[in-house]
């Protein structure tokens, strides 16, 4: 079941309740696959961006659809995430060190789109363009049940490293 444009307010149980979600290392270690597979940053870089937005598009759990209100998970969650993105694509970049430049440029640039939550902060920075933005970022999102939406997000991480893993 798709959950489209739900608030999440820390009072949803669940699965997403125990496990850590991949929200930053999906999109990470997807635009880092695009910078192994297209190693030319000024191909990449772009490739990166647009996968982000078609990522959004597959049903996936996440806790940032507005209004949203951080909750002590929240600062749980964000580092594990983080630090767990900064592994993948260390590895990545490890197993194929010609391609280290695209492969850091996807990762970043497949998450830049998503730096339209620091509004969430900082609701000052949310007008004109950024507010447009937000809208039809917020809006493009297909969230599920965190347990499908977890599924998924580590199904894809699963087959990028798989596709990636140096024989």
């Amino acid at each position: 079941m798709i959950i489209k444009n739900t608030p999440y307010h820390g009072t949803r149980k669940g699965l997403s309740d125990i496990v850590v979600t991949m929200l930053t290392t999906a999109h990470a270690v997807t635009g880092a696959t695009i910078g192994v597979l297209v190693p030319y940053p000024w191909i990449a870089v772009p490739l990166a961006i647009g996968s982000h937005f078609i990522l959004d598009r597959v049903p996936h759990w996440q806790e940032t659809l507005a209004p949203y209100t951080p909750t002590p998970k929240t600062y749980v969650r964000i580092p594990i995430d983080l630090t767990l993105s900064l592994t993948l694509v260390t590895i990545i970049a490890i197993w194929h060190p010609s391609a280290a430049l695209s492969v850091w440029l996807g990762a970043i640039f497949a998450n830049a789109p998503d730096l339209d939550t620091f509004t969430i902060i900082m609701p000052q920075l949310r007008q004109g363009f950024i507010a447009k933005f937000y809208q039809w970022h917020s809006d493009i999102q297909r969230e599920t049940s965190s347990m499908w939406g977890v599924a998924t997000q580590v199904g894809l991480v699963l087959a990028c490293i798989g596709l990636l893993y140096p024989y």
